[in-house]
């Protein structure tokens, strides 16, 4: 037996998706599969991952954030983004590595309670989560530890 209320009101495969603001380019989504759900609380599931690259307001890319799972609850407004998260900052050359993040679109934050590695050309830095503005130009690593390469010369 098939339970119904268990199903997806919508699904799709191989989906992308352009959002802009006043003409300009914000961000470029791409999923395997999409689907959504409608109930007390509606959202929207990508089970097979997403791969999601952010603009800067002359195109160029700014961010690129990818995992093999997301969940997107519209009413609430929160995204929640797991298994392999990879965040790439293009602009300061940072890479980071997680297992889980939480974007609350009402506070416009980013966040993450779980294992974090920073990777960039410094050097490795690990923390315990992390804490983020909704542009990622602001974060913090939670009790963050590692090695940092320190250029003598300056």
């Amino acid at each position: 037996m098939t339970d119904f209320a268990n199903l997806p009101v919508e699904s799709a495969k191989d989906i992308s998706i352009l959002r802009s603001d006043s003409g300009k380019l914000q961000l470029y989504m791409v999923s395997p599969q999409l689907d959504r759900y409608q109930g007390e609380q509606s959202y929207s599931k990508y089970p097979k991952g997403l791969s999601v690259v952010f603009y800067d307001e002359n195109r160029n890319e700014k961010m690129k954030l990818s995992a093999n799972y997301a969940v997107n609850y519209e009413e609430r407004k929160i995204m929640e983004v797991k298994n392999n998260v990879i965040i790439v900052d293009f602009k300061k050359g940072d890479t980071i590595y997680t297992e889980s993040l939480l974007w609350d679109q009402n506070r416009k934050t980013i966040s993450s309670n779980v294992f974090v590695k920073r990777v960039n050309k410094d050097g490795i830095l690990y923390g315990d989560g992390f804490d983020a503005d909704e542009s990622f130009s602001n974060y913090t690593l939670r009790r963050p530890r590692g090695s940092i390469n320190i250029d003598k010369s300056e």
